[in-house]
């Protein structure tokens, strides 16, 4: 994680604690595995010499939960999300990759609804914003290719959609969440089929209620 990250990330669960603490109202921090792809990279690409794989990477931040009554509840976070992709194509007998490494600060704001007592559930939705802290990309043939900064062809800001739910065992967490990107990370536009790159992303967290 860049100094940047860390200061971003650090600054914006300050703030969402602090909020917590001066209003009576819930909140953690959470933490886990993102599971990330570009689905669109490879378009334009025959499709039996592309290989694409995700993004094995993590996640980390904090919420704070404000209580509506009956269950609901609105839930504003900050996470840093590590997003991207890999893509492998062969021509003959050489193969090539290319892999993109995108870092985000993501601030979605959730509507949540829980039920449930004792072991509790919920569910959530809601439109996250999301920051660019950096982007690197890898390209060239397997073993030799090497690793360069990316950050001016990828967008500063991403809208996405999250759904996702878990569970609560008094003040732990576990739960699974999906993000969709919903405007062109590129800043030049498109692939070469002409489509616009968006991210798509699965977290798995664990995390802890103050």
């Amino acid at each position: 994680m860049s100094v940047r990250a860390i200061v971003v990330t650090v600054c914006l669960v300050t703030l969402l604690a602090g909020v917590a603490a001066a209003q009576s109202i819930g909140g953690g921090v959470k933490g886990g595995l993102s599971l990330a792809d570009v689905p669109n990279i490879s378009d334009g690409v025959p499709a039996a010499s592309a290989i694409l794989e995700l993004r094995i990477g993590y996640a980390v931040g904090g919420f704070v939960a404000i209580g509506l009554g009956n269950g609901f509840s609105i839930q504003p976070e900050a996470l840093y999300t590590q997003k991207g992709t890999s893509i492998t194509v062969s021509e003959g007998t050489a193969s090539s990759e290319m892999k993109l490494k995108a870092d985000y600060v993501d601030v979605p704001i959730l509507g949540r609804f829980t039920f449930g007592k004792g072991l509790r559930r919920y569910v959530f939705a809601g439109p996250p914003l999301n920051f660019l802290i950096s982007a690197k990309a890898k390209s060239g043939f397997l073993g030799t290719a090497s690793e360069i900064d990316v950050s001016e062809t990828v967008e500063s800001f991403e809208a996405a959609l999250v759904l996702g739910g878990g569970i609560e065992i008094g003040p732990l967490l576990v739960e699974a969440r999906w993000s969709e990107g919903l405007t062109n990370i590129a800043v030049d536009g498109m692939t070469a089929a002409g489509t616009a790159l968006k991210t798509r992303t699965l977290l798995v967290l664990g995390g802890i209620r103050f």
